[in-house]
């Protein structure tokens, strides 16, 4: 799942990551199981609440997920290690130090990703993925710093190293 393009129209894609989206379908799917339940039990008050929670918490939930935990999406139609050599280019004054999916978290999100890098400043991962589908390279970047503006410098930096995205 992706929102619109970066206003700065960089190139960049705010996406969602799966876990999220597996986590709004799984409220969705609990509070609509809920209404039917309380319907079945006679209890017409709560089919109500329940319904209009249905209909907004768990697309609040994504929102909110989406905007505290952004995982930026850069996508180049370039082979994987010319962009991921340009990459390192970019953040090279930052010091970046290989990293693997289980240093992420849960590993999910950048699984297949190589190379994966940890960046310190701002804290995040960059991971590069080359998709089976179609010729195209994708930069993942998972920022954990809540500084805006250097995970905005850094985001440009990688941009300006790759060169044109899709």
């Amino acid at each position: 799942m992706s929102a619109a393009p970066d206003p700065a129209g960089t190139g960049w894609t705010r996406r969602a990551s799966g876990s999220a989206v597996l986590l709004f379908f799984v409220l969705s799917g609990g509070l609509w199981l809920g209404s039917v339940l309380s319907w079945q039990l006679g209890q017409p008050e709560f089919v109500v609440v329940l319904l209009a929670l249905a209909a907004f918490f768990p697309l609040a939930w994504l929102a909110v997920g989406m905007r505290t935990r952004p995982v930026w999406a850069l996508q180049v139609r370039e082979e994987p290690t010319r962009v991921a050599d340009a990459v390192r280019e970019a953040v090279r004054d930052r010091h970046p130090t290989p990293a693997s999916p289980v240093d992420v978290g849960r590993g999910g999100l950048f699984r297949g990703c190589n190379p994966i890098l940890r960046v310190e400043e701002p804290l995040c991962f960059i991971g590069i993925f080359r998709s089976p589908v179609d010729a195209s390279t994708t930069v993942l970047l998972f920022p954990r710093s809540k500084n805006r503006e250097s995970v905005d410098r850094l985001r440009a930096a990688i941009r300006a190293g790759v060169g044109p995205s899709r």
